[in-house]
């Protein structure tokens, strides 16, 4: 059992810290896309979502990705660990994002919308793929249980 704890709290918290990462680096497109597709829908929150949302879920990730390797606060980790999964689930189910997500930016990427924080326009985005809801609900999927293993003590 000691074991399985270990690998999936690493699995996890690897999976976290890595997708925390590409927040802060500019590698994840989907805040600028989430961004793109509430303003077409009229949503109101639509300019917070990038960079606030980038960097409040990049700070999330990488809060519970180190908490869940450290054997200390495995628990907390744990518990914070499915959070982000879950928001990423409710908003591809959501007309503020969609299951069908840009596969990421246009080459050369839109350097001047990212440097303003946005507007994002259709044509900064490249391809159509699922490959991220299916991601978001493995995540979620293996973060449940990762905290029912390790609330097994």
């Amino acid at each position: 059992m000691t074991a399985l704890r270990w690998v999936l709290a690493l699995a996890v918290g690897g999976f976290l810290i890595m997708f925390g990462v590409m927040k802060f680096t500019g590698g994840a497109h989907i805040f600028p896309y989430i961004e793109y597709k509430a303003a077409a829908a009229g949503l109101p929150f639509a300019e917070m979502a990038y960079p606030l949302g980038n960097y409040a879920t990049g700070a999330l990730e990488l809060l519970a990705g180190v908490l869940l390797i450290v054997p200390m606060t495995r628990s907390l980790g744990a518990k914070l660990a499915v959070l982000p999964f879950l928001g990423a689930v409710v908003f591809h189910l959501s007309p503020a994002l969609g299951i069908v997500t840009a596969v990421g930016y246009a080459d050369p990427k839109p350097v001047e919308a990212l440097a303003a924080g946005g507007p994002f326009l259709a044509e900064h985005f490249t391809g159509e793929t699922n490959m991220l809801f299916l991601m978001a609900v493995g995540g979620l999927i293996a973060a449940i249980i990762n905290l029912v293993v390790q609330s097994k003590s």
